[in-house]
C-alpha cells in the first residue's frame, strides 16, 4: 500500500481531480489523504465517496495543531497554505501508524504511468527528493535545487526528524519572498542533505518533468507509453500551466526557444487539457491565488509571450480536441 498526502483549495479542484483520476488509473493499492483548504473543496472531495480518498478540513488541522492559528492573519493565504502543508503531513504520520512511507504530492501533478518504480528506487532511504534538473545558469536563487512536487518521508529516525524540522521551520518563517536563503516552504529542502542522513535524490528523468527541465529532455513514444530520455514518463508537473482565453492554454515553458515536442503536445498536454475541461464544470480550470512576481517579471513575461507565439507553444482547445 502506498500512502500519499496533498492539499489544495477550490481554485485547484480541476487540477486536483485530474491528479486523483490519474493516480486511480496507474496506482493499484494506495490511500491519499487530502487537506481541503475551504468548504467547497471539502464538499467536492466528500462527494467522490472513494474509501481510499480521505479528506480533512482545515479547521480539523487547526484544532490539532494550535500553533497554526496565530499565523493565519499574519501571512497571505498562499503563505498560510504552505505553512499548513508540512504540519498536515506530520499529523498524518502521527495519527496513522500503518504508514511506513508518506509521499507528498502537489495537486497539479498528473500521472502517466505506475509510480511503483519510484518507490522501488527509494528502498533503504529515509527522505526522497527530486532535483529540478534545470540548467544552472537559468536557475533563479529562489527556486532551489529540489522541487516540492513529490517528497517521501519514511517512518524512521531520519525521516521523522526531517519532516518535523520542516514543519517547525515553516511555522517560524514561510513567506513568498526570497530572504536569507529562504523562500516559502521551498528552499528548506536544500538543507536536508546537510542535516539528515538517508536522503535519496531521484535520477529517474520520468519523475517531475516540468517547465523547468522539459527543454533538456528527448521525448519518444514506445508501445503507446511516453518516454523521457530512457525512462517512462511517471508524472508531469503542470506548475504554471494556464488557460489564458476561452480556447487557448499556455504551458508556461519559460524561455524554451523551440516548438513543443509533438509527443508532449499530443500525449501529455492534450490529455491534461481534456481532463481539466471535464472537471472544471464551466469554471476557471487553472485559477490561482499566488501573486508572487519575481524580479523583472514584466520583462520576462513579454519575452515568454514572444517566444510562445514565435515557436507555437500555445495550445488551442476546440470542440474537445487540442490543436
Amino acid at each position: 500500500m502506498n500512502y500519499f498526502g496533498t492539499y489544495f483549495d477550490s481554485n485547484y479542484l480541476p487540477r486536483a481531480l485530474c491528479m486523483l483520476n490519474s493516480l486511480k488509473l496507474y496506482c493499484r493499492f494506495y490511500k491519499i489523504y487530502i487537506l481541503c483548504l475551504d468548504e467547497i473543496c471539502l464538499k467536492r472531495i466528500q462527494e467522490l465517496e472513494q474509501p481510499n480518498v480521505i479528506p480533512m478540513s482545515l479547521s480539523n488541522l487547526e484544532t490539532a495543531i494550535t500553533d497554526l492559528v496565530p499565523l493565519k492573519n499574519k501571512r497571505s493565504r498562499i503563505e498560510y497554505y504552505y505553512t499548513c502543508g508540512p504540519a498536515f503531513l506530520c499529523l498524518l504520520i502521527e495519527q496513522n501508524p500503518e504508514i511506513d512511507v508518506l509521499t507528498y504530492l502537489d495537486a497539479d501533478l498528473c500521472f502517466f504511468s505506475d509510480p511503483q518504480p519510484l518507490f522501488d528506487q527509494f528502498k533503504g532511504y529515509s527522505i526522497g527528493v527530486i532535483p529540478h534538473r534545470m540548467q544552472e545558469q537559468k536557475k533563479e536563487p529562489w527556486q532551489g535545487k529540489y522541487n516540492v512536487g513529490w517528497i517521501n518521508f519514511r517512518r524512521d529516525t531520519n525521516g521523522l526528524a526531517c519532516l518535523h524540522w520542516w514543519r517547525d521551520r515553516c511555522i517560524e518563517w514561510c513567506y513568498m519572498r526570497y530572504e536569507d536563503g529562504k523562500f516559502g516552504d521551498q528552499l528548506y529542502l536544500d538543507q536536508w542533505p546537510k542535516l539528515f542522513k538517508g536522503v535519496y535524490e531521484y535520477t529517474n528523468h520520468g519523475a517531475d518533468v516540468g517547465a523547468w527541465n522539459v527543454r533538456d529532455y528527448i521525448f519518444s513514444l514506445r508501445n503507446s507509453q511516453v518516454y523521457v530520455d530512457n525512462n517512462p514518463l511517471v508524472f508531469y508537473h503542470f506548475h504554471g500551466f494556464k488557460k489564458v482565453t476561452k480556447n487557448i492554454y499556455n504551458p508556461s515553458l519559460g524561455f524554451m526557444s523551440k516548438p513543443i515536442s509533438p509527443i508532449l503536445r499530443e500525449h501529455v498536454f492534450a490529455k491534461y487539457i481534456v481532463c481539466l475541461e471535464k472537471y472544471s464544470e464551466g469554471n476557471e480550470p487553472t485559477a490561482s491565488i499566488s501573486d508572487y512576481k519575481p524580479k523583472f517579471h514584466i520583462i520576462k513575461t513579454v519575452i515568454r509571450l514572444v517566444l510562445s507565439i514565435l515557436f507555437r507553444q500555445y495550445l488551442i482547445y476546440y470542440k474537445g480536441r487540442v490543436i
